[in-house]
């Protein structure tokens, strides 16, 4: 049975919003990056149309002057090519500073994400019943209404700007053809740049609202973050094999150590503590293996059978075990305790000897 929206509560881990990234999934808003290109041209073109329309002019002067004002079919089709030249030197270099802008503006939303997966075939999308459903899905419907709403919203604030200059547009009959066409550029830039604005707004809503969603999507139920929890750390049962294992190894190589032991103290059934002390390189006595109960009686059998002394010392085998861990020196307030033992031990080797 599917997860509902519901039950995604937890937020998405840091592997979760990786994914999504490698995917090509991330947090855009398509209004953003179309407001800023549009107040972008329109701010260039307030300060570049006077040096385009003086451009055009010297051109078409040019153009002229070299016919002698004369159009035929063979100098319309030269003149032709020359304006079309001319354009083309003048708006280009507009539509290159526009490209860029755009691409900067879907840069800074989320920075350079490159993912082959977005140019991979998904099938699932060449099925028209599956296209069909997601035509009229939940988020179809919303970008629909949302679109129809900036639209809408746009239009009335173009009237609005145009509505104020009604009385003055109407006088333009009786103006001349400068006047107007001085008029009308002042408008349309006008309503151009408060139109800006206003999509500049809108694109800044929709793309905190863009983000916000992309979050809430990304969340993740409880069950899907002990999943997640489980491949990254792994299956518990395999982690407890894993420590299981690698006790025992530990287990083995302090059991190696019980042989080069200068004693043992035990308790004596309950605990067993082996000690070494090396004088050309320890600066106290060592812990070389502890144990209690079964560990305990394998030290002993150890140690008996490679010829360690077994000392029996309850209060300091308990001391020792729970004080003191595997590779550590014995602390200062147990070195007399620890001294009289090491030096009977010596005492009984030199005898043996």
């Amino acid at each position: 049975m599917p997860d509902n929206d519901s039950d995604r509560t937890e937020e998405a881990t840091p592997r979760r919003k990786q994914k999504a990234i490698e995917e090509g999934n991330v947090p855009r808003s398509r209004e953003l990056s179309t407001g800023i290109t549009f107040l972008i041209a329109v701010l260039i073109l307030y300060f570049y149309i006077p040096s385009m329309v003086e451009e055009f002019k010297t051109d078409f002067i040019r153009y002229f002057s070299m016919y002698n004002y004369r159009i035929n079919k063979e100098s319309a089709y030269l003149l032709l090519i020359e304006v079309i030249k001319s354009m083309a030197k003048v708006t280009l270099p507009l539509l290159f500073v526009l490209v860029f802008v755009a691409i900067l503006a879907n840069i800074v939303q989320f920075g350079v994400v490159f993912s082959s997966k977005v140019l991979e075939l998904k099938w699932d999308r060449l099925n028209p019943i599956s296209g069909f459903g997601r035509l009229f899905s939940k988020k179809s419907l919303f970008e629909l209404l949302k679109s129809i709403l900036k639209i809408s919203l746009i239009g009335f604030a173009a009237f609005l700007i145009i509505k104020s200059k009604i009385p003055t547009i109407l006088t333009l009959a009786d103006a001349d053809a400068v006047s107007s066409i001085h008029f009308l550029g002042k408008l349309i830039y006008e309503v151009s740049f408060k139109l800006a604005i206003i999509i500049m707004v809108i694109a800044l809503i929709d793309f905190l609202y863009q983000r916000w969603q992309y979050y809430e999507d990304l969340k993740m139920t409880k069950q899907e973050v002990k999943e997640e929890f489980k491949q990254m750390e792994g299956d518990p049962l395999i982690k407890q094999r894993i420590r299981s294992m690698q006790r025992e190894m530990a287990r083995k190589r302090m059991m190696e150590e019980v042989p080069k032991a200068d004693v043992v103290i035990t308790n004596p059934t309950h605990y067993a503590v082996a000690i070494k002390y090396d004088m050309a390189k320890d600066r106290a006595p060592k812990v070389v293996a502890k144990g209690q109960r079964l560990i305990a009686l394998k030290i002993r059998e150890i140690a008996s059978k490679n010829n360690v002394l077994i000392h029996e010392d309850p209060p300091l085998a308990r001391t020792l075990y729970s004080s003191v861990e595997i590779g550590e020196e014995i602390p200062e307030n147990l070195y007399k305790a620890v001294a009289e033992i090491l030096a009977m031990v010596y005492r009984l080797k030199n005898k043996a000897v």
